[in-house]
């Protein structure tokens, strides 16, 4: 059982972090080259088509992470114990700053750019930068968190 739960945990975790980077790298950049409504149509609909499958990876990925952290005696009593509890604890908290800050790339500064864009608003400028600033701080913590896995695993070596 255990071996299967890491595997779902690694599988859904590389679908989540290589979505993302491609996203990031491959993604966006092509899109930016495109002007107007067409750049605006590219980048809502590749949002739209990512957010199902990067989503579903990621809550995947926490109950999955959240399970092994049961079975290996994380959620007990003297879980500060070891420099492996400690470090998943920071994994933890850099997973729930991920989060926050992805809804909020994706469910409020996202949606409010569109908005400022269709209409002209001229806050769509600070809205885009507030918009890619979120965007590199949740892609830092996306790459962070598995670097963190990485890391407590070799505390048990």
């Amino acid at each position: 059982m255990l071996t299967v739960l890491r595997t779902i945990h690694l599988l859904s975790a590389a679908v989540w972090v290589g979505g993302t980077a491609a996203l990031v790298f491959c993604g966006v950049p092509a899109i930016r080259k495109l002007d107007g409504e067409a750049r605006a149509l590219a980048l809502r609909t590749l949002g739209r088509r990512w957010r199902p499958l990067g989503w579903g990876a990621m809550g995947v990925s926490i109950l999955s992470g959240l399970w092994l952290t049961d079975l290996h005696g994380g959620f007990a009593s003297q879980a500060l114990d070891t420099d492996f509890d400690r470090t998943l604890i920071v994994k933890s908290a850099a997973v729930v700053v991920l989060c926050v800050g992805a809804a909020i790339h994706d469910f409020v500064l996202g949606p409010r750019l569109q908005r400022e864009l269709r209409v002209g608003d001229p806050q769509a400028p600070t809205t885009r930068r507030r918009l890619v600033l979120i965007g590199w701080l949740t892609f830092a913590l996306t790459i962070a968190v598995p670097v963190l896995g990485v890391v407590a695993l070799g505390t048990v070596d």
